[in-house]
């Protein structure tokens, strides 16, 4: 059996902060777009007697909006920490995977 190195080891990191982004990403498209209809079709068809319900609409746009800006800057400053940390955490994984296989190739041998 061949022995085969996959030196990248942290790319389940990067996927999981790509899959993060995506998704603060959408719920920012989601804010924006409810902001739009809200402006285009509620803001004209109410009248005064519903400025709470307006308000209330603003303030659940405005939370969901805030809410994936700050999930994005979060994701970025994990991504700041991974590019720092990246070296180490190749070094490690390529310990582990060495020994795993010095393992297995004694194991075999026996």
């Amino acid at each position: 059996m061949p022995r085969v190195y996959h030196g990248d080891h942290t790319a389940h990191i990067r996927q999981r902060l790509r899959a993060e982004t995506r998704r603060y990403s959408a719920g920012l498209v989601v804010a924006v777009l409810l902001a739009a209809l809200h402006i285009l079709v509620l803001s004209a068809a109410l009248d005064a007697r519903h400025a709470l319900l307006s308000a209330a609409a603003w303030w659940a746009v405005s939370l969901l909006a805030a809410i994936s800006l700050l999930g994005l800057a979060l994701v970025g400053v994990q991504y700041l920490v991974y590019r720092r940390r990246r070296p180490d955490l190749d070094a490690a994984g390529a310990e582990a995977m060495g020994e795993r296989n010095a393992r297995l190739h004694r194991s075999a041998e026996s």
